[in-house]
């Protein structure tokens, strides 16, 4: 079924469309060869006959523009052979007036326009008579076409073969032929009276099919702004004739129109086809043209069209920056899009935000050093939007926080986050998008390397990102448990940026941020409350260096210390013991060998023993954390031996109390470790300083170097006791083990060659010749030797002991006396 179009044809199926345009297109073909025919016989009057019989096929109100199009090309190219041949009558000494005089005698308007168009051209060619004359003449004959489809194609046709024969300076036609005036004129001429076809189109029908129309106007669109394109081509086209003639009759007829569509892609042509010094010294006819537009128009678009072009020729020449201060362009265009936003109450929030974008963006490139610019246009934005209700419209959101992000691009966060007005326009959006809006911030932070050194900046930067240090009020979170892990990482790594190279400014700065930490609840502290953490311990050490230079801080090591003590406390309740075990350790550390502070360094120890005791959950977690005290007792040399005896005995006590014999085993031979410290670079600078007092008070004497060789040997035969007990429980259970007790024999064996090459005097040549031949005694069994990982871990010790007995000095003689 088919029913009455818009202008008197057919809406119909494309099958119905195709089938109509195979029997038009074979009707020109026939039509075209009778009238290539007669060219061939020189016979003018069939080839003018059958020529107009072709064109008449264009009558047609049946096809759509599309299909019309390409029946359009089909005739276009037949009409190239027609040219060819008044070329050679006019050779012959026919005169161009005769044939334009013939061609008018066609029966039917349209045939005849197109066959006059035709013979126009050569017409011109031959300057027989002024060009301007017969463009006119043309320009004006065109409006007997009326019909819209039909006129338009008509006037392309037109428009397209008299390109190159217009009067513009430097054509050949100048002159006599006309000047650039009557060449513009014959463009603008054509291009008033397509628009006002292209125009009616959109009148034509019922309401039922505007939506098809309103489809066919934009595949015609081009066909319009193909006289603008031409114009702005053209080489005597200068700035007064643009600003006296063009711009003026363009915009009469864009705003004369009050068609949408029109408007919407005329000012397009306008913007991207003229040239970019003439849009600056026109600001204000471009500009003041918007309001005008009808309510539909997407103005928004059409200002970040010319925003966008102006912005990219401000980057081609710097000079261009003095022409747009002396145009004033800044204060034009947001006035322009203050008026727009004023007066068009129905815009969506999600246009608004765009057009400021445009509005940002451009003022960025063209302006990066002028902030207050930058905060003006936040602040004509949020005035624009606040009556609208943004939660409830996702695009206007995501596209307020676009306008939020241009900034972010240009300057760093900390000047950003001072721009009066930036919090007014993120107060604008729902907590979901203010948070999204936070994480933004915070990643352009990271991204730049920003450093945010004052309390007030790091108090400022808190109340902006909110949302991902603390819990909204009356705001859902539905941040699942990965995101939110990504998140608090974010803040975390944000943590490091927060620094000042005033050591007492950066102490207030990492207060100021255990404060807003502290509000986030268990769930944030355990991301955050660790990087605050270490980002402490780091300022210990610059205090500890200004400190011995003579130029303390008033900030002490102490204070700070005592400052990581109350962020670690809150973690052991999180739960997150094993975490704060490992800062406990580090903070004792610190305490030991940066600022020489034995009784802080004890009270972190103490935490670390209350915490293993009372809050580690199994005994895998249990083996690490008491891998990690032995391991940061073993480096502490500030402790007193009375203190350090207690801290020692505690440690001990903790490998017999393990649940598995290989466990034991091999903590008892770690804890061998805290009788026997080793000289290394540290050590002895450490030895070379002098216990300061400055700024803490307390400060504490490095102690010597343990070297209790008794208790080294007393660990190492216990843990012997402790494998061959290993040994009889597995005899007795008669079943697999995750150890062997061979294998704990042979990193026994391992430890034994450690202390003996360091020279312990009870751990003798003949000592270790013992251990050999009971660990050799123990690998030869058969249930050994199927073990492979037990045979290489014996060879590479093996193996070991050979490369120490090759090697000469005082080492290579202690291992002489081995018999391997």
């Amino acid at each position: 079924m088919s029913v009455m179009g818009d202008h008197g044809g057919l809406v119909t199926s494309d099958q119905e469309q195709q089938k109509w345009l195979d029997e038009a297109s074979t009707s020109v073909k026939r039509n075209a060869f009778f009238m290539k025919k007669a060219l061939d016989e020189d016979n003018l009057r069939e080839a003018l006959r059958y020529s107009a019989a072709m064109l008449g096929e264009l009558r047609t109100s049946q096809l759509t523009p599309q299909k019309y199009f390409e029946l359009y090309m089909q005739t276009f190219t037949e009409l190239q052979h027609l040219e060819m041949f008044f070329k050679e009558e006019h050779k012959k000494g026919r005169q161009y007036s005769d044939l334009y005089e013939l061609v008018q005698h066609a029966g039917y308007v349209l045939p005849r326009m197109y066959l006059l168009c035709t013979v126009g051209s050569c017409y011109i060619r031959s300057k027989e008579t002024a060009a301007k004359d017969i463009l006119k003449d043309l320009v004006e004959l065109c409006k007997g076409v009326q019909h819209p489809t039909r006129g338009l194609f008509l006037r392309s046709y037109l428009c397209q073969v008299s390109r190159g024969l217009l009067p513009d300076v430097g054509s050949e036609y100048e002159g006599a032929g006309g000047d650039i005036t009557d060449a513009v004129d014959f463009l603008l001429v054509n291009f008033t009276e397509m628009n006002k076809l292209w125009v009616r189109m959109q009148h034509q029908g019922s309401n039922r099919d505007k939506d098809r129309r309103e489809r066919e106007r934009q595949q015609l669109a081009d066909l319009v702004g193909r006289n603008l394109t031409y114009a702005s081509q053209l080489d005597g086209l200068d700035y007064k004739l643009y600003q006296g003639v063009v711009l003026p009759r363009v915009m009469e007829q864009i705003i004369q129109c009050k068609d949408n569509i029109a408007q919407q892609y005329l000012m397009q042509c306008v913007i991207q086809g003229f040239p970019d010094e003439f849009h600056v010294s026109t600001l204000d006819v471009l500009l003041g043209a918007l309001p005008e537009l009808q309510g539909s128009v997407k103005v928004h678009v059409i200002l970040a069209s010319m925003l966008d072009r102006l912005a990219s020729y401000a980057t081609t020449d710097e000079s261009v920056l003095e022409t747009y201060s002396q145009a004033d362009a800044f204060s034009k265009l947001s006035a322009a899009a203050t008026k727009v936003a004023q007066q068009q109450s129905e815009m969506p929030a999600g246009d608004i935000a765009s057009m400021y974008i445009a509005l940002l963006g451009f003022t960025g490139k063209v302006y990066p050093d002028k902030l207050d610019y930058t905060d003006k246009v936040l602040t004509e934005c949020y005035q624009a939007l606040q009556r609208r209700e943004l939660s409830s419209d996702p695009r206007a959101e995501k596209q307020v926080v676009a306008l939020l992000s241009i900034p972010l691009d240009t300057y760093d966060a900390v000047t950003v986050l001072g721009l009066h007005n930036y919090p007014s326009v993120m107060s604008l959006l729902s907590p979901p998008t203010y948070k999204q809006m936070a994480v933004t911030i915070v990643q352009s932070m990271l991204k730049a390397g920003t450093l945010v050194g004052s309390e007030a900046k790091v108090g400022m930067l808190f109340d902006f990102i909110s949302p991902l240090v603390k819990d909204v009020p009356g705001a859902l979170d539905h941040t699942d448990d990965e995101d939110f892990a990504e998140e608090q990482n974010l803040v975390a790594r944000m943590v490091h940026q927060l620094r000042s190279d005033d050591p007492d400014e950066h102490f207030q700065i990492l207060k100021t941020a255990r404060q807003h930490f502290s509000t986030g609840g268990p769930r944030r502290v355990k991301h955050t409350l660790p990087t605050l953490a270490f980002s402490a311990l780091q300022l210990v050490r610059v205090l500890k260096k200004r400190q011995d230079s003579g130029n303390a801080a008033e900030t002490s090591c102490k204070t700070v210390l005592q400052f990581v003590h109350g962020i670690v406390a809150p973690l052991a309740d999180v739960p997150v013991a094993e975490l704060a075990l490992q800062i406990y350790l580090q903070a004792a550390y610190s305490a030991s060998e940066v600022a020489h502070l034995e009784m802080i360094a004890y009270e972190f120890m103490e935490q670390a023993f209350i915490l293993y005791e009372e809050a580690i959950p199994d005994s895998k977690a249990e083996i690490t954390a008491l891998q990690s005290i032995v391991g940061t007792l073993h480096k502490c040399r500030v402790f007193s031996p009375e203190n350090r005896d207690v801290l020692v005995h505690k440690a001990t006590g903790y490998s017999a109390k393990l649940l598995k014999k290989a466990d034991q085993c091999r903590a008892v031979c770690t804890c061998s470790h805290l009788f026997w410290q080793e000289e290394t670079p540290a050590t002895q600078d450490a030895e070379d300083e002098e216990p300061s007092s400055a700024g803490d008070g307390d400060g504490s004497a490095v102690q010597p170097l343990v070297r209790d060789a008794d208790n080294v040997l007393s660990c190492l035969k216990r843990a012997l006791k402790i494998a061959n007990a290993a040994q009889q429980q597995l005899a007795v259970a008669l079943k697999a083990s995750d150890t062997s007790p061979a294998f704990l024999y042979v990193e026994i064996l391992n430890q034994y060659l450690y202390y003996f090459e360091q020279g312990l005097p009870n751990i003798t040549a003949s000592v270790i010749q013992s251990l050999l031949e009971l660990v050799a005694n123990e690998i030869s069994s058969d249930s050994c030797k199927q073990d492979e990982r037990l045979q290489k871990f014996y060879s590479n010790s093996m193996e070991h002991l050979k490369v120490q007995k090759d090697r000469e000095g005082d080492l290579g003689e202690r291992y002489e006396a081995l018999k391997l």
